[in-house]
């Protein structure tokens, strides 16, 4: 493979933690107890230019803290010309065990088409582990199972090692199977794909530089510092979920889509986004860009700590047409100072059709509408927890009260939400 275009892809996939270049501890200092930040995702794509940016899709994440699990999965995805693929899932779990820590990733994605079908795969199958350990050591082990993968004129071994590179000559410099870890005692990070495709020269549109990930995984452990003063921070923003309830078994027909979670320990006023270009499930929703956002920081000195997290849909048609809007936006935000809690909520929207009806831009909070043949339609849904220090703004939620469009009555389709969370219990 071209060295330089695979460093370069690889540069280009590192973020500030630099895991090629931060080397293992000659002897650790002991760690009393381990904080991590991980996802999981179907795939991603970055082309240069801002022609068009696609984070994670069918995204899981976690931050923490305490043991814990998400689970996602998504119809499908696509983006003209570079990416396609069928159903995907993925899982993100920790488990805790004294100050012993182990991050796993899975994920299975089916039906894959990348470059207008010159790399298929039937599927893949990923998992990823990363352990940290009492001493300050940390491992990682990551394999990506890549089934009936063909790439267009390109002799693939049977079984493809770890950390392998090919190229389809003056298209794309492509790595397969790979899994970057490195750290030391107060930070390790773990980098892990099925497929990173790096387009050489400009091609249907898109820029020389372009980059599709197939299965990415993060995993971050970090030292956990005691700051007994600071509040645990949490919330999240997404773009849609769809649940339909069949008997007493809860059916997820599309979970978070554009799902972004807030660190329980801040961002440090850095703004966390994930954007997706579309999502289709047909017959049910049709959304064009997906955006949402996290930016929060806390203080361990005065406790003082505060939280913005937003949602974006932009091009939105649910249920052929009955429900249609240019935009829709949300914000949720929440500040805690010198031992108070404020927040606030706000919501706008961009011709924002229900039903034929046109819903004005100042929609008032907790607005309710019942459309015949359709069910309860709730715009700019909001609640607070004063005592827990929570709000939470739901664009739009739909409760059915008729069946559609292979959804039965009783399903809920929650469109824009966002959310914040502060724990100083």
């Amino acid at each position: 493979m071209n060295i330089r275009k695979l460093l370069s892809l690889i540069a280009f996939l590192a973020t500030a933690t630099a895991l090629v270049a931060v080397p293992a501890p000659a002897q650790a200092a002991p760690v009393d107890d381990w904080n991590y930040s991980a996802n999981t995702g179907a795939t991603y794509i970055k082309a240069l230019g801002n022609i068009v940016s696609s984070d994670l899709t069918a995204q899981t994440a976690i931050n923490g803290g305490p043991a814990r699990t998400h689970s996602n999965s998504t119809a499908a995805a696509n983006v003209l010309n570079l990416a396609s693929v069928g159903a995907a899932e993925t899982r993100t779990t920790a488990t805790k065990d004294g100050a012993n820590i182990k991050i796993e990733s899975w994920s299975r994605t089916a039906g894959v088409s990348l470059l207008n079908g010159l790399i298929k795969l039937d599927a893949v199958e990923s998992t990823v582990v990363t352990t940290g350990k009492p001493d300050g050591t940390s491992s990682a082990v990551g394999n990506h199972k890549l089934l009936g993968i063909k790439i267009l004129g390109v002799n693939l071994p049977v079984n493809i090692p770890q950390n392998y590179g090919v190229n389809i000559p003056g298209v794309a410099a492509i790595s397969l199977n790979t899994t970057y870890h490195a750290g030391t005692s107060e930070l390790s990070a773990t980098r892990s794909w099925a497929v990173a495709v790096q387009l050489l020269k400009s091609r249907d549109g898109y820029d020389a530089g372009t980059v599709i990930i197939l299965s990415p995984v993060n995993h971050y452990l970090q030292e956990a510092t005691p700051a007994a003063n600071a509040p645990r921070l949490g919330g999240f923003a997404y773009s849609s979920r769809i649940q339909a309830k069949v008997g007493t078994q809860i059916s997820v027909v599309s979970d978070p889509t554009a799902y972004t979670g807030t660190p329980f320990d801040g961002s440090n006023g850095n703004t966390l986004r994930n954007s997706t270009a579309t999502v289709s499930l047909p017959g049910i929703a049709t959304l064009g860009t997906l955006t949402s956002t996290s930016t929060s920081k806390r203080d361990s000195s005065n406790g003082n700590a505060e939280i913005t997290n937003t949602n974006k849909t932009v091009g939105l048609n649910l249920l052929g047409g009955l429900i249609k809007a240019d935009a829709i936006e949300v914000t949720a935000s929440a500040k805690l100072v010198d031992g108070v809690w404020t927040q606030s909520m706000k919501m706008s929207t961009v011709n924002l059709v229900i039903a034929g009806q046109k819903i004005p831009i100042d929609v008032a909070p907790n607005t309710a509408i019942d459309i015949a043949g359709l069910g309860k339609v709730e715009i700019n849904k909001q609640g607070t927890l004063p005592a827990q220090k929570i709000n939470r703004i739901d664009g739009l939620k739909i409760t059915l009260d008729t069946a559609q469009a292979g959804l039965p009555v009783g399903a809920v389709i929650e469109l824009a939400i966002a959310a914040t969370q502060m724990t100083t219990a």
